[in-house]
């Protein structure tokens, strides 16, 4: 049975499936703590990332709205500890909803 590099196997895997987001742009599932704080973190859970975009649930409506206020500062930290232009939005919403 011959050996394949793991790079080659995932590039061609990647390809079948026709992933096209940037792979950088999922650090920031296991960084979430540390990008926004053990507090923030503790209201909120990076769900899922489509087209650039990534959805975060949030367990109640106040942390809610502070969120919308905090989305710039958010993406710019994401850019700061990922990639700059990783992400092109942050979408919250309320857990259940």
């Amino acid at each position: 049975m011959p050996f394949f590099a793991l790079k080659k196997v995932v590039q061609r895997v990647l390809r079948e499936y026709n992933f096209t987001e940037d792979i950088d742009a999922y650090r920031v599932f296991p960084l979430w703590k540390d990008i926004v704080g053990e507090k923030m973190a503790d209201h909120t859970k990076p769900v899922r990332i489509n087209e650039r975009v990534l959805y975060v649930e949030v367990d109640d409506p106040l942390w809610l709205t502070q969120l919308k206020y905090m989305k710039v500062d958010i993406l710019n930290k994401i850019d700061m500890r990922i990639k700059k232009g990783v992400l092109k939005d942050v979408r919250f919403y309320l857990k259940g909803f």
